[in-house]
């Protein structure tokens, strides 16, 4: 029983120490999430008018750069994004509930990164979604009806 326990000791106390490794978000890893969250605006302002055309391609490749880094949180958080990015750029329902799930995976970078405090979170319960953007103005890229309904959230 003794041999039991002490095992049962040295197990737990090795499986504490086995926590991931936390890696720093470093300058260049700043600038790319800030490049990635510039494209992202881009994005966003498309939606927000009349007849909106998004053009996907200067995200995707901002995207890419996450992939393609060597941090492995922002290789992750890419990975997500770009399985989020539609496919078919013309069918615009489609595309706000994966333009929603790529800002919940924005406003996770943004409250891990360091240093992207130019962008607010913003949140509609109408359409219970929320954004990043600049500015503390609402302006809801959801719900073309309601371009302001919405909060600026902390």
């Amino acid at each position: 029983m003794k041999v039991f326990r002490i095992s049962l000791l040295v197990f737990a106390i090795f499986a504490l120490s086995c926590k991931e490794e936390v890696i720093p978000f470093g300058p260049n890893h700043q600038k790319l999430v800030e490049t990635l969250f510039t494209k992202n605006q881009v994005i966003l302002e498309e939606f927000l008018k009349e007849n909106p055309k998004p053009n996907w391609k200067e995200f995707s490749e901002a995207v890419q750069s996450l992939v393609a880094n060597d941090h492995p949180k922002l290789k992750s958080w890419g990975k997500q994004i770009t399985s989020n990015i539609p496919s078919i750029q013309t069918d615009l329902e489609s595309s706000y509930e994966k333009i929603s799930k790529i800002q919940e995976i924005l406003i996770q970078m943004k409250a891990e990164v360091p240093n992207q405090s130019k962008y607010n979170r913003f949140y509609c319960p109408m359409v219970d979604k929320s954004w990043l953007m600049t500015g503390k103005e609402v302006k809801n890229p959801y719900a073309p009806e309601m371009r302001d309904c919405g909060e600026l959230m902390p």
